[in-house]
């Protein structure tokens, strides 16, 4: 009979590592930095809870905004009689004082709308930076030459700022203009030197209106009439340039500059019962810059205003949002590019009024002083 084959010895595993629970605990700044960006009052109603998620809900603002990245759209301003006004959309946030009277709103970026005041000689008029969070202002000095025309983009000047939360912090006013030739020329105000850079120009002929610019890298693009055009103006190396638009929409002066989902400069109209999106980008091997267009949306379809006459209009465009706002008669629509969703956000009464929509783009935290009033908008109606 055989001897029976030995046993292989067995081989000891280790013991599995006891695999780690998450409380509750741990899981509410993970769940706090989830909550909706567009609607401040979350905050709120978390910090209320007790002290621990106050601290919390303060303690990882700087993660909360990393993690939603763009900034909600808080609401927009608008021109009405002489009254930048601003409207609130979805979110809670509602400034101390939203009607600035006597101004007429240009911009609005990083936190900060850009108004200046609307008063008969030109030479009065006066650039004010405001931020409706907090409220402040600050007048920026007037240009130290005469021009007929102008126009303005307010910019954060902060060093490595990541625009999440650019309040308080250094900005400044690029600004475009016609000289008392009528040629283009530019300068930039900045809040930490409280002066004007020298202008630089170029011969060629603009007439500046107030629709919104748009922001491009270091490039704030402006729309000019005379010869339907859009001006370029580098701030960080100080030279313009002239952008002509697409060819069929050159006779027409109602676009909107906009940023495109590639993040190059954008061109939207509205013709023929169509929105046209166009995108600047480099074409074929030489790299020449062209148009490019990049969608066709039936926005009568999209509005369901099929019955109307009044011809619809692009007034807006929220950068980093990706809405455009469309006015149809007395009414203003938002259309969000990405999901197709439309919302009717502005009525007015006035009629043949040109209007134009500035959205304002920002994170808000509400203070212990403003809690109760934020929640107070926005609790349930009873009955």
């Amino acid at each position: 009979m055989s001897a029976p084959s030995p046993k292989r010895p067995r081989l000891s595993r280790p013991a599995p590592a006891p695999v780690a629970r998450m409380t509750i605990a741990d899981m509410v700044p993970e769940i706090l930095r989830r909550l909706p960006a567009n609607d401040p009052a979350c905050l709120a109603r978390a910090s209320l809870i007790c002290k621990p998620w106050r601290r919390l809900v303060s303690d990882r603002l700087r993660r909360y905004r990393a993690f939603h990245r763009t900034p909600p759209m808080l609401g927009f301003v608008v021109n009405i009689k002489r009254v930048a006004r601003f409207v609130s959309t979805d979110s809670s946030f509602r400034p101390a004082a939203p009607d600035r009277a006597g101004t007429n709103v240009f911009d609005a970026r990083h936190g900060r709308v850009l108004l200046h005041t609307f008063d008969t000689l030109q030479a009065d008029k006066e650039i004010v930076v405001w931020d409706p969070v907090t409220d402040e202002q600050w007048r920026v000095p007037p240009l130290p030459v005469y021009t007929p025309s102008f126009n303005a983009a307010v910019l954060c000047a902060a060093p490595g700022c990541h625009h999440h939360g650019c309040h308080g912090g250094a900005f400044r006013v690029a600004l475009v203009g016609s000289d008392e030739r009528g040629f283009s020329f530019a300068s930039t105000y900045s809040s930490e030197t409280g002066a004007w850079s020298q202008r630089i120009g170029i011969e060629e002929p603009a007439f500046f209106d107030q629709r919104p610019s748009v922001l491009v890298g270091n490039t704030a693009y402006f729309i000019a009439g005379v010869k339907f055009k859009i001006v370029g103006y580098d701030v960080a190396t100080q030279e313009i340039s002239v952008v002509w638009p697409p060819a069929p929409h050159q006779r027409r002066s109602d676009g909107i500059l906009m940023k495109a989902e590639d993040g190059a400069l954008g061109f939207a109209c509205v013709q023929d019962a169509r929105l046209y999106l166009w995108s600047w980008k480099a074409a074929g091997p030489d790299g020449d810059m062209a148009w490019a267009l990049s969608r066709v949306i039936d926005h009568k379809t999209m509005l369901r205003t099929r019955g109307l006459r009044t011809p619809s209009q692009v007034v807006g465009f929220a950068e980093g949002a990706g809405v455009i706002f469309v006015k149809t008669g007395n009414t203003v629509y938002s259309m969000d590019l990405k999901s197709g969703h439309v919302r009717k956000v502005y009525n007015w009464t006035l009629k043949n009024y040109d209007l134009t929509v500035v959205p304002y783009l920002s994170f808000y935290n509400p203070g212990a002083g403003a809690l109760q009033e934020t929640l107070r908008h926005h609790e349930p109606k009873q009955g």
